[in-house]
């Protein structure tokens, strides 16, 4: 009897002692999460050069043509005279040895006294200084009397006077009157002249001693040299 107690407290202390072990055994742990390699999956970059078009701003200038001049002033002086000198000033010395058909000068006078301006062949300039050569009027016409002299434009009786030149393009009228142009289509060493010795044939001026005067040309326009062309003359 005693055996068979002795045997069941045996079982029921193995029974105890196996529960506590379980209890005190620390649970196993929860197995480790398996990561699955996530392949980066990347879309080959593919860089494009697009040919990028700007829009031109580019401003079109115009170049000046070569038969045009820009307007410069090419003389400015001022002097005195009397009623039996006049002054000249050749073109040569102003830059333009040869003035050619439709060059175009601005001329500006202004005198103390009455002035004859006026242009004319450089040739026929240097015989001015003879006392036949006399520009002045007479009686029986209004009109001056040049007598050998054949000038090319004119500014009578000037004091306070402007006016353009065109070159070779200038009308007058002959001792018949018939008009004619005067060196058309021709290039001259050219000359222009202030004159008051017309003066000396007008009784109202006996008394002038000397007077100041003021001329200014002014280049305003017409062919250069290297651009002319005579077939273009009409």
């Amino acid at each position: 009897m005693s055996t068979k107690k002795t045997s069941m407290f045996t079982a029921l202390s193995l029974i105890v002692l196996i529960f506590i072990a379980g209890c005190a055994t620390t649970p196993p742990s929860a197995p480790a999460s398996t990561t699955v390699p996530v392949t980066d999956i990347k879309t080959p970059l593919q860089t494009m050069i697009m040919a990028t078009t700007i829009p031109s701003t580019i401003t079109m200038v115009t170049p000046e043509p070569a038969d045009t001049v820009t307007e410069k002033e090419i003389l400015h002086d001022t002097g005195i005279l009397t009623t039996k000198t006049y002054k000249m000033y050749d073109f040569k010395d102003l830059g333009y040895e040869f003035v050619y058909p439709y060059d175009t000068f601005r001329i500006t006078i202004k005198s103390e006294k009455p002035v004859l301006g006026y242009a004319l062949n450089t040739e026929q300039a240097g015989q001015l200084q003879g006392s036949q050569l006399i520009p002045h009027y007479e009686t029986y016409s209004k009109k001056v009397q040049w007598g050998l002299i054949d000038p090319s434009f004119v500014l009578e009786k000037a004091t306070d006077s402007t006016a353009e030149f065109v070159y070779g393009n200038y009308v007058r009228a002959d001792k018949d009157g018939v008009e004619k142009v005067w060196n058309k289509g021709e290039v001259h060493p050219l000359t222009y002249v202030v004159d008051g010795r017309w003066m000396s044939y007008d009784p109202m001026y006996d008394n002038v001693q000397q007077f100041t005067y003021e001329i200014a040309i002014t280049k305003t326009g017409g062919p250069t040299q290297q651009s002319f062309d005579f077939r273009n003359v009409t």
